[in-house]
């Protein structure tokens, strides 16, 4: 027999989304739990580059890690061609952070319990309980000493945070529009490893992005500085198109590198499934959020997810509030969740993805000519990487005639970045355009699928 629990909120996984959402939560007055697998030392424990813009803390108005839970502080990035004799650096205006995940995770969670969420950890969420076609609760098993607990919980509003995996909304009827699978080729397979080195990193407070189809094909590896000996280091690769699995070749090229190679004690080592998509068509539906990697709310080109994770755990806790005030949890009036996520944050990301599919088909050759001649403009490198289009480039006449030149010396590629630009404007304009009501979804996601396809057709892409 089952213990029974009834909440107004159930958060489903205490990652960055979830952790973010019980925090926002807080002080609402309303009977909030979040639950997750991990025991206190595994929240958070997803391994990732550990990178975020100080940006989306002032954006949500989540706190700022503090103590041991702040390792670095980043400045700038810098960003290295296939043969590391270009590098192009991109400072950060506001600034950003290496963080410890675990001890901002639980940061986050203490204040969160300090104001009455209930947080239940080695708790094991196992499917959701729907009832006459409705969703009211999750079945879950809690892991404790004496043993396991079988426990229901139930709630007017189920949020799933459980990341690509997605452990409740992949058992929801597939009839629901909030239930996508995500396509392979629109993910990537991360490894990192934690490690100290024998040496003191030069400028810690910049992280190094490497592009090299060899090393990481379809992605990047990075090296991120968490201090000035203690560095994540980590290889992503694209998944549904045959590569090698990254720690594969982080053993076969950064383990024997000189610098990456010089490790005086491994500290942690994990991989990770990770989406690099535009948002899921739908991040809600009947008394139903999804949030965070579970909803695709990913930058696609650097498959960066915390902060957005931050972000629609924001747009969620409004939409949850209003819900609330109105005794309504339908998707009609969850639905401004949808509202204010897509038509700003996902419309950027949906931008990027457009750059992210063009950026997967270049060889080394390519990427290598492209930062040479200056046509890796920092300037629109910045712009795309947050506002997921590309303008005209900001360039003197004379710079603009120069690029120009070298562009009409690769006619295709100057024909494939203006087709890239022009996809990229389009696709935005249709998440300005995200349906004003659940009814209008099936129309719009049709125009978005026709868009991809053409884009696709157009650069001669097959996957």
């Amino acid at each position: 027999m089952a213990v029974e629990y009834k909440y107004d909120v159930v958060i489903v996984g205490l990652g960055p989304a979830g952790s973010s959402l019980a925090y926002l939560l807080k002080d609402t007055g309303l009977k909030v739990a979040g639950l997750d697998i991990a025991d206190f030392n595994r929240v958070w424990g997803k391994p990732c580059g550990d990178a975020i813009g100080k940006g989306h803390f002032l954006e949500t108005g989540l706190p700022l890690p503090k103590g041991e839970a702040m390792m670095q502080v980043v400045n700038a990035v810098d960003i290295y061609s296939p043969s590391e004799e270009v590098k192009i650096r991109l400072s950060e205006p506001e600034g950003g952070f290496m963080i410890d995940r675990n001890k901002y995770g639980l940061q986050l969670l203490e204040e969160a319990q300090k104001s009455g969420v209930d947080v239940y950890l080695k708790t094991h969420a196992l499917s959701p309980i729907i009832e006459n076609g409705r969703l009211v609760g999750v079945y879950a098993k809690r892991h404790g000493e004496d043993g396991d607990v079988n426990v229901k919980f139930y709630s007017k509003i189920i949020v799933d945070a459980t990341g690509s995996g997605g452990a409740i909304k992949r058992k929801l009827p597939s009839s629901w529009p909030v239930v996508e699978p995500l396509k392979p080729t629109d993910s990537a397979v991360a490894y990192r490893k934690i490690v100290e080195l024998d040496y003191d990193i030069e400028e810690p407070d910049v992280i190094r992005i490497y592009i090299n189809a060899d090393i990481a094909p379809g992605g990047y590896w990075w090296l991120f500085p968490k201090g000035r000996r203690i560095a994540n280091i980590g290889i992503g690769v694209q998944r549904g198109r045959g590569y090698p699995h990254p720690r594969h070749l982080y053993e076969k090229y950064l383990d024997k590198r000189p610098d990456t190679g010089r490790v005086v004690r491994l500290l942690n080592e994990a991989g990770a499934l990770l989406p690099t998509r535009r948002p899921a068509n739908t991040i809600v539906w009947d008394n139903f959020v999804s949030i965070g990697d579970n909803a695709y709310t990913v930058n696609p080109v650097h498959g960066g997810g915390m902060g957005y994770a931050m972000t629609a755990a924001m747009y969620a806790a409004r939409g949850i509030e209003k819900a609330f005030e109105k005794g309504d949890y339908s998707v009609e009036t969850l639905w401004d969740i949808n509202l204010g996520y897509m038509r700003s944050t996902g419309a950027k990301q949906a931008g990027l993805d457009i750059l992210r599919i063009y950026l997967q088909t270049l060889t080394n050759e390519e990427v290598e000519w492209a930062m040479r001649n200056g046509l890796a403009n920092v300037d629109n490198l910045v712009e795309a990487s947050t506002q997921g289009e590309i303008k005209r480039l900001n360039l003197t006449l004379l710079e603009k005639a120069k690029v120009l030149a070298r562009l009409l010396g690769r006619p295709t590629k100057l024909m494939e970045l203006l087709t890239v630009a022009e996809y990229m404007s389009k696709v935005k304009k249709l998440y300005y355009e995200y349906p004003e009501r659940p009814d209008g979804l099936p129309r719009w996601v049709d125009r978005v699928e026709t868009l991809y396809r053409e884009y696709k057709a157009r650069l001669g892409i097959d996957w």
